[in-house]
């Protein structure tokens, strides 16, 4: 405990919010994939009219895009344009904490948890071309940047202080205690911080894709809380197929014994999705994952 309270201090000391740089330095140019990225973290199921709807989605980031391509011009560095990124999109789109959202209803309601915006913010790093990675703690997700030499947190779920400086040593101890940069806050968003399926150790970096698996594990969750196990099983296999984790990996075996014990589902369903489930263990190798 004496150890974990003296790396919160070092925290505390150690980052600060990221003021207006201005030495330019040029970034990577983004990939352009043939797929809209937006359509990774849009659940169809959610979704009333899947077609017209998920053109909408598309339609409002790539408004986001276009307001920023102009500030862009304007701006002198990345860390100033960084800045931009980080509070135009948290004042425009980051409006209202849900912890559960998802990305339909946060680009249409402006409802985000900490996976949703950091998937917004990374959507946007990636598309004009930083360099980041993509955090992954027990029950949290954040971005890290890395613009001219430093490294920024960018922390979705802290609206006026969710920038954030971070000196080399202190990512340091982040890394090695898995320690998240609201300090420990009791805000959590991946899976509800169901103890249950809790299984990362400490610190991940993962990828775009990887996150958007986690956006189908929460929607699992949420399915099989509610007792809806079918449903929850369609979206754990995407999910595991995304982002083959340990979590995913238990949920999906609860989930598959919820189907074989529960009586109002008919054995031919049972038998499809324990079918399923075997040629994915085949394939996959489960228990060999993140």
């Amino acid at each position: 405990m004496k150890a974990i309270k003296f790396i919160l201090i070092m925290l505390i000391s150690g980052i600060s919010h990221v003021g207006m740089g201005e030495i330019y330095v040029q970034s990577k140019p983004g990939s352009s994939p043939s797929e809209h990225p937006i359509h990774q973290f849009i659940i169809g199921e959610k979704l009333k009219n899947q077609a017209v709807e998920t053109k909408a989605l598309a339609s409002n980031y790539d408004q986001i895009i276009h307001k920023l391509e102009r500030i862009r011009s304007r701006k002198k560095s990345d860390l100033s344009f960084l800045r931009s990124i980080f509070y135009r999109v948290h004042k425009n789109s980051l409006v209202d904490y849900s912890k559960m959202a998802t990305m339909d209803e946060t680009l249409m309601k402006g409802e985000f948890g900490c996976l949703t915006g950091t998937a917004l913010y990374a959507l946007i790093l990636d598309h004009f071309g930083f360099e980041y990675n993509i955090i992954e703690l027990t029950n949290h997700v954040y971005a890290q940047v890395e613009v001219e030499g430093r490294l920024i947190i960018m922390e979705s779920t802290l609206p006026e202080d969710g920038l954030m400086r971070l000196e080399q040593e202190i990512s340091t101890s982040m890394e090695q205690e898995g320690l998240d940069p609201r300090n420990i806050r009791a805000l959590t968003t991946v899976g509800e911080g169901s103890d249950e399926w809790d299984l990362v150790d400490g610190y991940n970096s993962i990828t775009i894709k990887e996150l958007s698996g986690l956006q189908y594990f929460n929607e699992a969750v949420r399915l099989f809380k509610q007792e809806e196990y079918t449903k929850a099983m369609e979206m754990i296999n995407v999910a595991y197929d995304r982002y083959p984790s340990k979590r995913n990996e238990k949920l999906m075996q609860l989930v598959i014994n919820k189907i074989l014990k529960y009586d109002l589902i008919k054995e031919e369903v049972k038998n499809k999705y324990l079918t399923q489930y075997v040629k994915l263990v085949k394939r996959k190798k489960l228990s060999q994952t993140k």
